[in-house]
């Protein structure tokens, strides 16, 4: 290699560093401020993580302690203290809370707290719970049409608690004086296909003490 291309291969080196010195200058702070959001990013996210631990571990530790009280009515009011921090827990939280207010014999307390539920737009599993156990606590202390209609929906064909809503069909209809529909309901009940034993021995004793045909098990097969 001459010495004249040996100069101008220096010169165009120096020239390319030259260049590259320049754009370090210009656009190298691109790259920290990257590199800076990226370590601040997982920092953040580090923390986030560990926060949320911390904060699920102590609301757990309360909700054990709320629920070792032995009075029903502290656990009821502890728990009253903890629901609103339960974010998609409170659900679950406040269907305790309530079960213990019946415990304590507050029912009126009991039923606020069961509508609320059934009323928050919860999946169904727990609404119609709710209103189900709140139908139960009020009794005749509520309006037989609208009970009536309530009642009806929770056992349409396909509802969750479609054999408890029945039960209650027919226990309000025996406290209302119509012993006739009654019968009809709990023989209903009792052919059932998705009775559970417990519900199915309720209904068998009903039907004893109302005077009524139980169903044979040759009856239930299809003919």
């Amino acid at each position: 290699m001459s010495d004249t291309d040996s100069f101008i291969e220096e010169v165009t080196e120096e020239v390319r560093r030259e260049q590259l010195f320049k754009y370090v200058r210009r656009y190298g702070w691109i790259a920290i401020v990257l590199v800076l959001g990226v370590v601040a990013l997982t920092a953040y996210y580090e923390y986030q993580k560990a926060t949320t631990t911390r904060m699920a571990q102590e609301l757990g530790d309360r909700l054990v302690s709320a629920i070792d009280e032995e009075d029903p009515a502290a656990r009821a009011k502890a728990l009253a203290v903890i629901a609103p921090e339960a974010g998609d827990a409170r659900i679950i939280v406040d269907l305790r809370r309530a079960s213990d207010l019946v415990d304590a014999g507050d029912t009126a307390a009991a039923i606020e707290v069961f509508e609320s539920v059934a009323n928050s737009g919860a999946n169904a599993a727990y609404a119609d719970m709710a209103l189900l156990k709140a139908i139960i606590l009020k009794g005749k202390d509520q309006d037989a049409t609208e009970r009536d209609a309530t009642l009806a929906q929770l056992a349409a064909p396909g509802a969750l608690y479609r054999p408890l809503a029945m039960e209650q069909q027919g226990l309000f209809a025996l406290s209302d004086g119509n012993q006739d529909k009654a019968v009809e309901i709990f023989t209903e009940l009792y052919q059932d296909s998705e009775i559970t034993d417990a519900l199915q021995n309720r209904a068998t004793q009903m039907l004893v003490a109302l005077g009524a045909d139980v169903p044979t098990v040759t009856s239930l097969l299809p003919e």
